[in-house]
């Protein structure tokens, strides 16, 4: 049975520990039993991004949810309609790659295929979408069955270079930059999307090159246009996809609807649309 509480996570790459909570989020846990899931169900897990903490080095340790993750959000609502929704919080005080090789991560994912959920649909906001990616690559056999990335920066973001953020949330914002996403990506080569896990890009186009805070090239890029991934350009800032009506409802459409790989002519029209010749 699933709770409100911390889990904590034991990152095998430090003596340190990093509090994360996975928490069932829709429906609330007085309207039903968790583990009497319906096998016919869809499970979302939300994952979100940088949670920046300027001021407050206790923050950083703590796992909070974001407030489009939390029950009353318009995401939450919009996909309660279809699927049980829950939501994956964490502590900033390591890198967006150790939180992909978080144990508990994989073990909340592999008691939602226990409990009966044929579909489990990651859906990552910004470095919740690397680490959605990271995730699945590392662990194709899990039981997730798509991935949805919003605004991802996976080749790394020239904002996240600002060290405006407690000294023990550095290690996550600098495994954000470019140099530390390209040296990760020159490391995984070998890794690439499952073939039998569905894949897609929501592209947040609101700004020039962008979303204001993540380019297009990093939301889309070579190496996901090269494994066909479906990619869909969304006139949005970075931090609005997930909270504007429209945007929650791309989200829930791709949620629904399958996502099979594009063929190259697909690729290339919305390529150019995004990043041009």
């Amino acid at each position: 049975m699933y709770t409100t509480l911390p889990i904590l996570c034991f990152l095998f790459a430090s003596p340190e520990t990093i509090e994360t909570q996975f928490v069932p989020v829709a429906p609330v846990l007085s309207q039903r039993h968790w583990w009497n899931a319906s096998p016919n169900r869809r499970a979302v897990v939300l994952i979100h991004g940088l949670f920046v903490h300027p001021f407050s080095k206790t923050n950083v340790g703590r796992a909070q949810l974001h407030a489009w993750q939390r029950p009353d959000s318009l995401l939450v609502k919009r996909l309660a309609q279809e699927a049980d929704v829950f939501a994956f919080a964490y502590a900033q005080t390591a890198s967006a790659d150790d939180i992909a090789d978080c144990p508990q991560l994989a073990q909340a994912i592999r008691q939602l295929r226990q409990d009966g959920y044929r579909e489990i649909v990651l859906i990552g906001h910004s470095a919740g979408g690397v680490i959605a990616r990271q995730f699945v690559e590392d662990h194709p056999d899990c039981g997730v069955t798509k991935v949805i990335q919003v605004c991802a920066p996976n080749t790394g973001s020239s904002w996240a270079k600002w060290q405006t953020v407690r000294a023990n949330q550095l290690d996550f914002l600098d495994s954000l930059t470019k140099p530390v996403r390209s040296r990760i990506l020159s490391q995984r080569l070998d890794k690439e999307i499952p073939r039998h896990i569905e894949f897609a890009c929501i592209v947040g186009t609101g700004s020039v090159v962008g979303d204001g805070v993540v380019s297009n090239r990093s939301q889309y890029p070579p190496d996901l246009q090269k494994q066909g991934i479906p990619a869909y350009p969304f006139n949005s800032t970075h931090w609005m996809v997930l909270r504007s009506h429209k945007g929650v409802e791309l989200a829930a459409r791709l949620v629904r609807d399958p996502q099979p790989r594009w063929d190259a002519q697909q690729v290339e029209a919305v390529r150019r649309r995004l990043v041009g010749d």
